[in-house]
């Protein structure tokens, strides 16, 4: 049987082309979309969650979370990095002796990175999960409005570089007095 709208083919009282039934009514698809108030609250929601943003996560490791608005979460994992880095280089000390500091040490990176790669923006996106959630809860009635107004500051990546700079004077100052060249 043919459809009286679209000459499409009729399967079970209904067009399979337009959804046109046979009593007049049409069967509409809307879609849902489950993201709309993470697209709201995050501007770069699309990016993140299609993971395209691989190559800036290469370069700046845990400083990406703090580059997306988490401020405490980048400079604690970086902190956690610079540690796991000097103390992982005193743990491989016999693979360096074998291989050489500097192959030990891309490897390092490439490993750290790797797993930053993977893993940060799920994380990012969890986060912005439970704030989203924060928010419906706080601002029932105009919650939308929130979520468009909330801004993610960028500024927490020179901030973090600031700190790890200042961290990074004081470990060499604290080094030259332990060696007595201060």
């Amino acid at each position: 049987m043919k459809c009286s709208r679209c000459n499409g083919k009729i399967v079970d009282c209904c067009c399979v082309k337009c959804g046109y039934l046979e009593n007049g009514n049409k069967i509409e698809n809307k879609e849902i979309d489950k993201n709309e108030d993470l697209k709201l609250f995050n501007k770069d929601f699309d990016i993140i969650n299609r993971n395209k943003n691989l190559l800036l996560i290469f370069i700046l490791g845990p400083l990406y979370f703090s580059y997306r608005g988490y401020f405490f979460l980048g400079t604690i994992l970086g902190l956690i990095d610079l540690f796991a880095f000097y103390y992982s280089m005193n743990l491989l000390s016999i693979a360096i002796f074998i291989f050489g500091s500097t192959y030990v040490s891309l490897f390092y990176l490439l490993i750290n990175r790797l797993i930053y790669i993977i893993f940060a923006n799920y994380i990012c996106v969890l986060i912005d999960k439970l704030k989203v959630k924060r928010i419906k809860k706080k601002y029932k009635e105009d919650y939308k409005n929130k979520l468009k107004e909330y801004k993610h500051n960028k500024y927490y990546l020179l901030i973090t570089l600031i700190i790890y700079l200042i961290l990074f004077i004081m470990f060499i100052i604290s080094k030259g007095i332990k060696n007595g060249l201060f």
